[in-house]
C-alpha cells in the first residue's frame, strides 16, 4: 500500500474492448424526500480563495431603448433635413423683440391711432409666439404679421420721405435672411441656393440704386452722413458673403451668421435713419413725430420676425413638395 492508501489491486485496468460502466443518477423528487439521494454528486465549485478569478468578458448591462434600431442613414437624413429646425429660435426672437418693441412704442408713440395699430401688431406677434401651435401654423402666422408690420412702417417712411428705396431693402432683407437660414437648415437643398441667389441679387440691386457704392465719397463731418453710409457698405459686404451658400453641403458655410447679421444690420440702418430725423444737423428742424417712430419700430421688429419665419415657411414648402414627389413615385 502506498502513501495514499490505495493498492494496485484496488484499481483494475479496463480493456479497450470493454465498455465503460454507466452509473444511474437518481435525483430528489422534492425537498422532503430524504431517502432518495443522488448516487453521483457533482463536484462543488472551488472557493474564491483557491480558484483564479476569470476576467468578465460579458457585455455591460446597458438598457436598450424600445423601438427599431437607429440607422446611420436615418441620422444623416435628420442632419441634412431636420424636422422642425429653428422653432425655439423663432419663438425667442419674437418674444424678446416684441416685448422691447411694445415698450418703445408706448414711450415714443403716445395716445394716437397709429400707436394703437403698432401695439396691436406687436401684441399679435407676441401672442402667436407664446401660444402652443404647430410648426407650420406658427411660421406662416408670424411671417404674415411681420410682413404687415413691415408694410405699415414702409408706408410711414414713404410719407416722411425717409429712405424712399426702403421697400426694396426690406424685401431683400427678408428674402435673403430667410433663404440663408433655410440654407443652414437644409444644406443640400437646391431651393435654398436658388432663394439665396434671388435675395442676393435683390440686395445688390438696392445697393446700387441707393448709391451705396458712392456713399463713402460723399461723406461729411456729421454722423448723419457717415453712419448710414457705413451700413450701406456693410449691406454690400453681406451680399457678397451670402454667396458662400454655394459651398459644399457638408458645411453650413456660415449661412446662419450672415442671416442674423443682415437682420441686425437692417435694424441698425433704419435706427440711424430715424435718429437722423429726430436729432437733425444743427440748424435743421425735426419733421418726424412720435406715432411715426412707433410704427417704424414695429416695422423693424416685423422685418426681423418675418425673415426668421420665412426660413421655416420654406422648410414647410420643401417638405410638402418632397412628400408629394415620394407619394407619386410609390
Amino acid at each position: 500500500m502506498n502513501e495514499t492508501g490505495v493498492t494496485r489491486t484496488t484499481i483494475r485496468e479496463r480493456e479497450h474492448s470493454e465498455p465503460a460502466p454507466v452509473l444511474p443518477l437518481h435525483r430528489k423528487k422534492n425537498g422532503t424526500d430524504s431517502t432518495e439521494r443522488q448516487s453521483f454528486k457533482e463536484p462543488e465549485p472551488a472557493s474564491a480563495s483557491t480558484s483564479m478569478a476569470e476576467p468578465d468578458t460579458s457585455l455591460p448591462n446597458i438598457p436598450i431603448p424600445p423601438g427599431p434600431p437607429i440607422l446611420a442613414s436615418d441620422l444623416l437624413r435628420e442632419r441634412m433635413r431636420p424636422r422642425a429646425p429653428g422653432s425655439q429660435a423663432l419663438r425667442r426672437v419674437t418674444v424678446g423683440l416684441s416685448a422691447a418693441g411694445i415698450v418703445g412704442a408706448l414711450v415714443s408713440g403716445g395716445v394716437h391711432p397709429l400707436t394703437f395699430v403698432s401695439l396691436a401688431l406687436l401684441v399679435s406677434m407676441l401672442t402667436v409666439a407664446l401660444t402652443p401651435m404647430s410648426y407650420r401654423g406658427r411660421a406662416v402666422s408670424l411671417f404674415l404679421v411681420g410682413a404687415v408690420a413691415t408694410g405699415v412702417a414702409l408706408w410711414q417712411q414713404t410719407l416722411q420721405a425717409i429712405a424712399p428705396d426702403g421697400i426694396i431693402l426690406a424685401m431683400a432683407t427678408i428674402l435673403l435672411s430667410g433663404s440663408l437660414l433655410f440654407r443652414a437648415y437644409y444644406r443640400g437643398a437646391r431651393l435654398a441656393r436658388l432663394a439665396v441667389t434671388v435675395g442676393a441679387l435683390a440686395l445688390g440691386a438696392w445697393f446700387f440704386l441707393s448709391g451705396g457704392h458712392e456713399s463713402l465719397v460723399r461723406l461729411e463731418g456729421y454722423w448723419h452722413s457717415w453712419g448710414p453710409a457705413s451700413t450701406q457698405m456693410a449691406f454690400g459686404l453681406l451680399a457678397l458673403l451670402s454667396l458662400m451658400a454655394f459651398m459644399d453641403s457638408s458645411t453650413r458655410a456660415g449661412a446662419h451668421w450672415w442671416a442674423y447679421s443682415l437682420l441686425a444690420l437692417y435694424a441698425v440702418h433704419i435706427g440711424l435713419l430715424v435718429a437722423s430725423q429726430l436729432w437733425p444737423i444743427p440748424g435743421a428742424r425735426s419733421a418726424i413725430e412720435g406715432p411715426t417712430v412707433a410704427a417704424i419700430i414695429t416695422g423693424m421688429v416685423g422685418t426681423v420676425v418675418a425673415g426668421v419665419a420665412l426660413a421655416q415657411v420654406l422648410v414647410v414648402a420643401y417638405n410638402s413638395a418632397a412628400n408629394r414627389i415620394s407619394e407619386r413615385s410609390d
